[in-house]
Formats: structure tokens, C-alpha cells, sequence
């Protein structure tokens, strides 16, 4: 018979580095993910009702963005430029009745994984608010 004294280090070690530090990666990556989502949310919503309350087109465009970024800077995030953008219906966007679409698609890294992995391993984030333009005030400038 063999003595077992002093081997619970080594399966301790071997537990928590083969198992609880990629478990604990996952739940930390997961909660980015939500946080990313929860963010996109916000932004678009906020962009959206910024833009369908504004009197021009260029400003109400300016304003949102600025209302989206702030929305991802509350949860650490930046929010690259090209990933959000506004689609109107109607003819104008600020006509009375009109309705402004912000739409977010942004490809978030995951978290402390090198530059070089970003283009392969990311999760698509994707949110959309529409808004419509109320129908009782005065048209915005074009």
C-alpha cells in the first residue's frame, strides 16, 4: 500500500488551473458580452430618441452619436464610428410622422486575447431602436 499524504496539492493545482481558470474566463467573457449587449441597447435607444427631437438633420445626427458614445462609455466600451448608423422612412427625417431607425453592429473582441485574434474570435453585437418623429411639432431644418 502506497502513502497518499501530500498529494491533495497536486490535484488541487491541477483542478483549479484544468478547470476554475477557463471557468472563470468564460463567466468574465460572458459578462462583457452581456454588458456589451446591454450597452448597444442604450445606445440605440438614446441615438434614436435624440435624433426624432432635434430641429436639423446634421445636428440630430451629431447629437445622437455623441448620446451612443456616452451610452458605451458607461459601461467602458468604445463605440467605433462606422458601426452605427440612422435610416429614415418618409421623405425627410425630421418630417412630422417620419421614422428614424438606429441601427448598432459592432463585432466585439473578446476580452485579454491578443490584437491578433480580434478578426477571428468575436461576438457580433446587434441592437436597433426606431422612433417616430412627433407629429405635432414643426418640420427641422433639411
Amino acid at each position: 500500500m502506497r502513502d497518499d499524504t501530500g498529494a491533495a496539492i497536486p490535484e488541487f493545482i491541477v483542478v483549479a488551473v484544468g478547470i476554475m481558470i477557463p471557468l472563470a474566463y468564460v463567466l468574465i467573457a460572458l459578462a462583457d458580452v452581456l454588458g456589451a449587449l446591454s450597452a448597444a441597447q442604450s445606445a440605440v435607444r438614446e441615438a434614436s430618441r435624440v435624433y426624432s427631437r432635434d430641429i436639423s438633420s446634421i445636428s440630430g445626427e451629431y447629437r445622437a452619436r455623441q448620446a451612443a458614445q456616452i451610452a458605451f462609455a458607461d459601461r467602458h466600451l468604445d463605440l467605433p464610428e462606422e458601426s452605427l448608423t440612422f435610416h429614415c422612412s418618409l421623405g425627410g427625417c425630421l418630417e412630422p410622422g417620419s421614422r428614424i431607425r438606429a441601427v448598432l453592429e459592432w463585432d466585439m473582441p473578446l476580452p485579454w486575447l491578443p490584437a491578433t485574434f480580434h478578426s477571428f474570435v468575436h461576438v457580433p453585437i446587434t441592437a436597433s431602436q426606431e422612433f417616430v418623429v412627433d407629429k405635432y411639432r414643426p418640420s427641422g431644418a433639411r
